[in-house]
């Protein structure tokens, strides 16, 4: 199974933060993400899934920066890297998902598995978000 996501990052204090979102029983935390729609791009999916599960808009930063990571249950997780323009005080799925930003180090500690593990370390240390940073 494929599933696509977000890496919803913005810069505070000179310093790369994130949105991590609950699952929907609450115990467990995770990136935006969902399942391919046939009238959509992955990409555009991305941003969906960020905007109903995280009440965050921003934009991919390129369309053709994401990488695969391999789930637990032998699917495939795409990630997008998406700059947060906007945090919205309400959303679609607020009233069972908690939201919130975090520095990468906490995200490292709050977040259990494997394929978000590997997705934010990837997408903490990935060069392009580097560079995007000059440009924000």
């Amino acid at each position: 199974m494929i599933e696509i996501g977000a890496f919803p990052f913005l810069y505070k204090k000179d310093k790369l933060h994130i949105i991590l979102i609950t699952i929907t029983s609450g115990n467990a935390w995770i990136l935006p993400k969902g399942k391919p729609e046939d009238d959509m791009s992955k990409a555009q999916v991305a941003k969906l899934e960020s905007f109903e599960e995280a009440g965050i808009r921003g934009k991919i930063i390129d369309k053709k920066l994401r990488e695969e990571f391999k789930r637990d249950d032998g699917g495939t997780l795409i990630i997008y890297p998406l700059h947060i323009e906007k945090v919205l005080d309400k959303w679609q799925e607020q009233s069972f998902r908690k939201r919130k930003l975090v520095s990468i180090k906490e995200a490292l500690e709050m977040v259990t598995k494997t394929e978000y593990l590997a997705a934010i370390e990837y997408f903490s240390d990935a060069d392009f978000i580097k560079k995007f940073k000059h440009k924000s």
